[in-house]
């Protein structure tokens, strides 16, 4: 019996390695093309990791659809999906453009009041520090610092502040302010719902066309809400999920 479970046991190791097939490649810099040595490369799909050697070259077992992350001390991290070419070249030139950080020219002067400082803090603009999917634009957060009513009638803010709680409620300044921030915010959202979920994308990614092409895209359905809060990746992955769902009814129908 433990030798069938072995036996097993083996054969589904096999069937799944067999799926995979080595990508040959290179990681060179995007700016002068120097090979890149000790650079990482990771198949997130496989689970499975290795590093470029003295001459910026590597291999790591992949299939269609895989992702492969890489990243480099002094470079931008930058991921792949893999396609059917990878596995008819012998080599396949991977650039990562190097990660400089440009600083805006500095004047110094008066140090500001602190209500002052305090808004610059506030108004602030973090930069957008997450994987960038090769192909997909980069999309940068709006801030929201107007309070909710949800937040200024909170019992503990109330208790805190009781007169920003009451100038809140009355004030039709604030009120106005409200419905602007309603206004960006909800303009924010579809906005970057569709610089995520472009036409161009989708069919660079699925490979369809013309009605069939539109007809996916209304297919999937997927809510400004849901494409601004999530990553490129979890849409791709979903996307590619509904796609052959898709093409099985489309086909029936």
């Amino acid at each position: 019996m433990k030798k069938l479970i072995f036996i097993v046991i083996m054969a589904c190791s096999f069937g799944a390695a067999a799926q995979r097939t080595y990508v040959y490649g290179v990681v060179r810099d995007s700016t002068t093309s120097s090979d890149l040595m000790g650079a990482h490369i990771q198949n997130i799909d496989a689970g499975s990791l290795t590093s470029s050697n003295t001459e910026g070259k590597f291999k790591l077992p992949a299939q269609v659809g895989d992702t492969l992350v890489f990243s480099s001390i002094g470079h931008k991290t930058l991921a792949w999906v893999a396609d059917s070419t990878w596995f008819t070249s012998d080599e396949i030139e991977f650039l990562l453009p190097v990660n400089t950080i440009y600083l805006d020219e500095v004047v110094v002067g008066e140090f500001p009041e602190y209500e002052r400082f305090k808004d610059m803090i506030l108004e602030a603009q973090p930069q957008d520090t997450t994987l960038k999917i090769f192909g997909v634009p980069q999309v940068v957060m709006d801030p929201y610092p107007q309070l909710e009513k949800s937040e200024y009638l909170n019992p503990v803010f109330v208790f805190f502040h009781p007169v920003s709680a009451i100038h809140h409620s009355i004030s039709k300044k604030e009120k106005e302010k409200r419905k602007m921030q309603h206004i960006r915010k909800t303009k924010f959202i579809t906005e970057k719902a569709r610089l995520k979920f472009t036409r161009e994308w989708v069919q660079e990614n699925t490979k369809l066309e013309g009605d069939k092409l539109t007809s996916f895209i209304a297919y999937c359905n997927f809510s400004d809400a849901y494409l601004a809060t999530s990553s490129e990746f979890a849409i791709y992955e979903l996307m590619m999920d509904l796609l052959p769902k898709f093409l099985e009814q489309y086909e029936e129908g």
